[in-house]
């Protein structure tokens, strides 16, 4: 490795055992190896290349002492038939020398989160979020702790609030989630104890300008939606996009000029021929917010539990027109890829980390969006792609097997004889790991070519969550003998919560 500009990575697992849920262990402080001193799969350790001690992982050693980082074998059986033996060995570093330690940092998992667009009058543009709380009353008999919880009363809702609990009463109250639909002074109550906790709603968004126009009748509106993204371009080898329109209906007789309309009808015009388009349909879940700011789904929608959900849209009464009242429709990006069990699986199949983009415009006959002000167009959340799957994590732990020569095979059969469903096994591919790097370098004094070389190792460790032993290990050994920046978190830059939740997405 020393000729190219790359680290070499190998990975460790590290997502703990029934004896140790943590995975970083000194089991017995013995010689690896031996009786009590062999790691499971899941654990790994820190081990003195000398002496082959485990180190003891809540005291890193002093003097800049070079140490070796192993882990427990992901395969079950020792041997292969009568004659191929020691797949138990665990899985070992070079050896690391703090002094040459370049970087120490942790990549923390992210959900995905699906896009969300609001057009017209919905929860998240009719205004009423929460900005600030204040007047905090702590209540009584609340459980001791940290924890965030809901709210009731006030004028709107989903309003989430974090707060610290001392001797069952409520010191103090972060508000995290907004919700919507408030009044600046509203009266929350935290939701616990004996429910007399409460705060004030310090004030509230204002609606989004442009998102009330009144829909006249005798007309025909339009809207165009785009869908982009690799879902889309995999679906149909070009981006998705769809013209919807919806007709307001005749004029009253005598009427001498148009009169406006229920906005419910057109939004809910709009929505059925998303779900009616086999193009457009499986990107894309349409929900209506009627004039009210109730919603209304698709016909056959089903809740999380599988109970056909009832207000939907086909059973929609409108009320007419009502004064300074308009209606919304919320798009939730949707996209539900093909995907091959364990026993089928190989490395190379296709599974999708993209979400989708959603795109929308009000637009007139021609196609055009720039003749006219059209309705308002709100990004509530945009898709954002989640770090930490399952899916990655197990194709870098193949990889790193089959540098070991343990290789994980295409053909069924063989895979099971060499244990590569072993490996396969390992890891929940619907789950999301966290990860931790250590890169550090190997110098070469004696290289033919006469140039002094570093070669670059890059460790990966997956755990299920963050390890506060194994950092602190680590930052106790390099802190007076690598010139590397301290350690570092990488996490989810933000998360978006919709307003409304949603109910599960359409599959292809």
């Amino acid at each position: 490795m020393a000729y190219f500009n790359n680290a070499f990575q190998k990975v460790f697992l590290g997502t703990g055992s029934s004896a140790n849920p943590s995975g970083f262990t000194g089991l017995n402080l013995g010689q690896l190896g031996t009786t009590g001193n062999q790691l499971a799969a899941g654990e790994f350790a820190f081990v003195d290349p000398k002496t082959w001690i485990l180190q003891d992982p809540d005291q890193a050693p002093a003097n800049c002492c070079p140490l070796i980082l192993a882990s427990g074998s992901v395969l079950t059986n020792d041997k292969i038939g009568p004659f191929h033996g020691g797949y138990l060995e665990s899985n070992k570093s070079k050896i690391i020398n703090p002094r040459y330690v370049n970087k120490f940092y942790r990549v923390d998992p992210c959900p995905p989160i699906q896009a969300v667009l609001n057009i017209g009058v919905t929860p998240h543009t009719s205004g009423g979020v929460a900005e600030a709380i204040d007047n905090l009353v702590g209540g009584t008999g609340y459980t001791n702790g940290t924890y965030n919880v809901a709210v009731i009363g006030g004028t709107g809702s989903g309003a989430i609030i974090e707060v610290t609990v001392v001797g069952g009463i409520v010191q103090t109250a972060v508000l995290l989630d907004g919700g919507f639909g408030y009044t600046d002074g509203d009266t929350l109550t935290l939701v616990g104890g004996n429910n007399d906790a409460e705060v004030d709603v310090d004030g509230v968004t204002a609606p989004t300008a442009g998102c009330c126009p009144d829909f006249l009748c005798g007309e025909t509106y339009y809207l165009r939606l785009d869908v982009k993204g690799s879902p889309a371009l995999r679906f149909l080898n070009h981006n998705a996009y769809l013209n919807v329109s919806a007709y307001t209906g005749c004029c009253p007789a005598g009427a001498i000029a148009p009169t406006p309309v229920d906005s419910t009808e057109v939004m809910i015009a709009w929505a059925k021929q998303i779900v009616e388009s086999p193009l457009i349909s499986p990107f894309i879940l349409p929900v209506v917010s009627d004039q009210n700011g109730n919603i209304w789904y698709a016909p056959g929608t089903v809740d999380v539990l599988g109970n056909p959900v009832l207000n939907t849209w086909d059973n929609y009464v409108s009320p007419g027109y009502l004064v300074g009242e308009c209606a919304g429709l919320i798009l939730y990006g949707a996209y539900v890829d093909t995907k091959f069990g364990n026993c089928t699986f190989q490395v190379s199949d296709f599974y999708e980390k993209e979400p989708v983009r959603l795109y929308a415009s009000e637009v007139d006959l021609n196609g055009d969006p720039c003749t006219f002000t059209g309705i308002c167009i709100v990004n509530e959340c945009l898709g954002t792609q989640a770090m930490g799957l399952g899916e990655s994590v197990v194709r870098d732990l193949i990889l790193s097997e089959s540098y070991r020569q343990n290789f994980f095979h295409s053909d069924f059969r063989i895979r099971e004889i060499t244990q590569g469903y072993d490996i396969l096994n390992t890891i929940n591919r619907n789950a999301l790991y966290t990860r931790y790097y250590l890169l550090h370098s190997v110098p070469r004094h004696n290289n033919p070519t006469g140039t002094f070389d570093n070669d670059q190792y890059l460790l990966e460790v997956i755990t299920d969550a963050p390890v506060q032993a194994f950092e602190d290990f680590v930052n106790d050994w390099v802190v007076n003998c690598s010139q590397c920046d301290s350690f570092e978190a990488f996490g989810c830059e933000s998360f978006c919560e919709p307003d409304v939740p949603i109910v599960p997405l359409p599959q292809l």
